[in-house]
Order: structure tokens, then sequence, then C-alpha cells
């Protein structure tokens, strides 16, 4: 039983993973904690919904089509708030509202069209596979491939490509930076949409496993900010470990209680590596590379 719980975490976790490597991009890039990023998770699930259940597109062209859309809005956002308020060098307090603002007019513009009620796309019972006594469903195995694919695959790109290096070397050092001359705001908005498409991605894979509703998106970048503070703010690996782990102790916690305690367990270790391990695991008390 408890390999079962365990396995459900680590697919729980993958999700997580994306929406924590996701947030730590645009976080450590634009130096905002970016609550519109729920807004961006919200509208990639309602725009898959709407191709792949209203249109009837091909799921895939409606996944491509939904996590554009957030990438879209994330865009949106960046060019006419986030960017004007850095240019203007607003406190980080003054853009951490922003972006609630952003989100809460964004939920309540997609609860307006579409209701508050939840949504099912994949009604009927879900393929299922085992393995040594475990049962995943196949979208916890699209989620697990997805999370240990992607991700990696993303940090070497940054580590080889001439943009990767250019987003390190704003998330590094942005002075430094802008005085060697790099386009900080082309650069700002290309690693914006690379995290707007890892969340996207995730909400579409949530959306296909377990629905979506107009408040899904809260709840993720929770769990996506708690994941990238325990594997480590200063490195874009921890956050995605970090997210992977988190989703395991939930599952873990479940198996040992209840599904009741998932969110208290969620801010109990917040909490506690807030006070004695605000670094994280993977990060370091300094700036340093992901």
């Amino acid at each position: 039983m408890i390999l079962q719980f365990l396995a459900n975490g680590i697919a729980q976790g993958s999700v997580y993973a994306l929406v924590a490597f996701g947030f730590a991009l645009i976080y450590r890039t634009i130096r905002v904690f970016n609550i519109a990023q729920g807004a961006t998770y919200t509208v990639s699930a309602y725009i898959f919904f709407t191709f792949a259940k209203i249109i009837n597109l091909p799921t895939l062209i409606s996944l491509i089509i939904g996590i554009f859309a957030g990438i879209v809005l994330t865009t949106i956002t960046e060019s006419f708030i986030f960017y004007p308020l850095y240019k203007r060098d607003a406190s980080s307090g003054i853009a951490l509202i922003s972006s609630l603002g952003i989100y809460i007019f964004m939920v309540n513009l997609i609860a307006l069209f579409y209701g508050n009620e939840t949504k099912i796309l994949s009604p009927g019972i879900e393929k299922t596979f085992s393995f040594w006594g475990i049962i995943l469903t196949r979208i916890q195995i699209f989620e697990i491939l997805v999370g240990l694919l992607f991700i990696p695959a993303f940090l070497i790109y940054l580590k080889k490509s001439i943009i990767g290096r250019e987003i390190s070397g704003i998330i590094d050092n942005p002075k430094l930076a802008l005085a060697m001359g790099m386009d900080i705001k082309k650069i700002r908005l290309i690693a914006g949409s690379f995290g707007a498409g890892f969340i996207g991605l995730a909400s579409a894979l949530v959306a296909l496993d377990v629905g979506i509703d107009p408040q899904i998106g809260i709840g993720a970048i929770l769990n996506g900010a708690v994941g990238m503070i325990i594997g480590g703010i200063s490195s874009l690996s921890g956050a995605g470990i970090g997210g992977l782990l988190l989703g395991i102790v939930q599952n873990l916690v479940v198996y040992q209680t209840s599904a009741r305690w998932q969110n208290t367990i969620t801010f109990a270790i917040l909490i506690i590596f807030l006070i004695f391990k605000p670094e994280g695991i993977f990060g370091s008390k300094k700036r340093g590379e992901g």
C-alpha cells in the first residue's frame, strides 16, 4: 500500500515540479513573487478545455493552444505591468499586489464566462497500468514522464544555448547584464514565456487527470512556491526537486492520516523551511546558478 501512495506522490510531485520550476524561472528573472501565474495556470487549463471539449480539436493541438494562451497572458502582463514597474524602480510589494490584482481579475472573468462548477475533460474510466502491484493511470504516467524529461532537457538548453546563458546572466546579476548591453526586456519576456509554458503544461495534465474549476490556480501556485522554497530559491533544478518532494510527502501524509491534512502539512513544511533553512535544500545563502 505504501508503494502505491509513493507512486501517486511521484505523479503529483511531477506536476508540482513543473509548476515550481516555471514559477522559479519567472521569479528569479523578474524578481517578483508573481501570483498572476495562478491566472496563467487557470487560463491555460480553460483554453485547453475550450478547444478540446467545445470546439472538439485533437487533444494535443488543444493542449498546445492552451499553453500558448498562458504564454500570451504572461507576455501581456510583463509588457504592460511588470516591466514598466521595473523601469520605475517600483518596490516588490507594489509588483506583488499588482500580480494579485491580475489573478483576481482573470479568475473572476473565467468564472463569469464558464461558471464556477468543475469541468471534466476525460469522463469515464481512465486506462490504467499495473507495475509490481502499483496501479497508475495513463495520465499519471504522462505526468511522471513529462516532469522527468522536460525539466532536465530545459536545464541543458539553458547551459548550452545563447539565450539560456543570457537568462542565467540576468538571474545572477541583472545590473552587470544591463551594463554589458543585454536586452533586458527581451530576455525577461523569453524567460517569462518559458516559465509560463511549464506552468501551462502542468495545468493541462491536471485538467486531464481531475478536471478544472476557476480556483485551481491559487493552490497550484502555492504548491509550486513551496516546492521552490524547499528546493532552494537560488537553484532552478532544486525548485523542480522540491516540487517532487512535496508531492511525495503530501501523499505519504495521506497514507498515514487523511487527505484533510494535505494543506496543513504543506504550510507546516513552508514554515519549517522559512525558519530553519530559508535557502532550501539545494540553494545557497547568496544568489547562485541553477
